[in-house]
């Protein structure tokens, strides 16, 4: 009786997967022509320039790292140079990274686990409180580090040299989409390291096991490295990603993020408070379960990675909103000027928009320079 009541919830929950599957895919497939936003219009930009073989950083400048310029070129290659293309291309990451989010759920817990997050993902993504329906780097970021997490979960203590490597190899994939994703091979190496000493192995074989994941990580960025310099403009690149980025963040202290983090989260959650909420209650009650208790603390893991970078990405962003104060440390103050916003910028819009608006508007002039497609 137990047995054919459970057959019978399961299938219940793939009912309700096949549903709601359907309808973001329907609402994506729909959309699909919606004009560019404005970080869209810089990567699909940037990776016309790939295709007519101009690197990165010669004509088109930012603060990112170029891997979703890359992954626009290919998108693009692939599908054609037009704003349905690209947005077919999200959709197939966008389906990709749910069902990657199933297999993670599955692994961890069970099926219904899996269903549950994939939905729950696939929904929250769509929202036009996170901007779902454009292909930022985050959709781009997302893909690769979940199936490093993947790898990582096929007993640990067991895995081979070569599936380490791939699980770096992902995770170095998605630091070179944008740099906050620097946490998540944090995340993975200290998942890995502390997994290995659980599992009774000793440092001198755990050590190694990280040194290949961390080898692994470190591929892509050195190989975009060598071909950046290769091409003349590794200079620029490193001007763009590295100081100048360094300049921008330090603007706004760290010790503003967490309310800074607060104020853009009650805008993201937005009308998705009820998942949040069966979610934040799920993670909670988690350890007091025996059968999900062993399986909980890689979640809680993967969370901290996530709350870090997005800390680290919103205190970027709200920097902006400071660009009108003097640049103290940076010797190449012009750049920095060229893009002050105006006084009066969003002061039409409540808060927490304000503060978006005066972000958006301090790249305004500078993107002016390079983009073609309008905003």
């Amino acid at each position: 009786m137990k047995t054919d009541q459970d057959k019978t919830i399961r299938i219940a929950w793939w009912v309700l997967a096949a549903v709601i599957f359907s309808l973001t895919a329907a609402i994506r497939v729909r959309l699909l022509g919606i004009p560019l936003e404005r970080d869209e219009g810089e990567f699909a930009y940037a990776g016309q320039l790939l295709l007519q073989g101009i690197p990165p950083y010669k004509l088109a400048y930012s603060m990112k790292f170029p891997g979703t310029y890359v992954a626009y070129a290919i998108t693009m290659f692939f599908f054609g140079q037009t704003i349905t293309a690209i947005h077919a291309g999200l959709l197939l990451v966008n389906s990709a990274t749910s069902a990657l989010i199933f297999f993670i759920g599955n692994r961890l817990v069970n099926s219904t686990v899996g269903i549950a997050a994939a939905a729950s993902y696939a929904l929250l993504s769509l929202s036009p409180s996170v901007l779902g329906l454009a292909g930022h780097a985050t959709h781009f970021v997302v893909l690769p580090v979940l199936g490093s997490a993947f790898l990582l979960l096929n007993q640990q203590n067991r895995l081979g040299v070569g599936r380490l490597f791939v699980s770096g190899l992902l995770m170095g994939l998605g630091l070179l989409m944008k740099q906050p994703a620097l946490f998540f091979v944090l995340f993975g190496a200290s998942y890995l390291f502390l997994g290995d000493v659980r599992a009774g192995l000793v440092l001198r074989k755990a050590i190694p096991r990280n040194l290949v994941f961390g080898v692994g990580a470190a591929t892509p960025l050195v190989i975009i490295f060598l071909s950046l310099y290769y091409a003349g403009v590794f200079a620029k690149f490193w001007f763009w990603t590295i100081h100048y980025a360094h300049e921008y963040g330090t603007l706004v202290s760290i010790s503003e993020a967490p309310q800074i983090f607060v104020q853009s989260a009650k805008g993201a959650i937005g009308p998705n408070w009820p998942l949040w909420i069966v979610a934040g209650v799920g993670l909670l009650t988690c350890p007091l379960n025996r059968s999900t208790r062993s399986s909980t603390w890689i979640v809680h893991f993967l969370n901290i990675g996530t709350l870090l970078g997005l800390l680290f990405s919103i205190t970027l962003l709200y920097s902006t909103s400071a660009c009108r104060r003097p640049i103290r440390r940076c010797s190449n103050q012009q750049h920095f000027k060229r893009i002050a916003p105006p006084d009066h910028c969003g002061s039409i819009l409540p808060p927490p928009f304000t503060g978006i608006v005066r972000s958006l508007s301090c790249l305004c002039s500078a993107r002016s320079v390079f983009s073609p497609f309008p905003d």
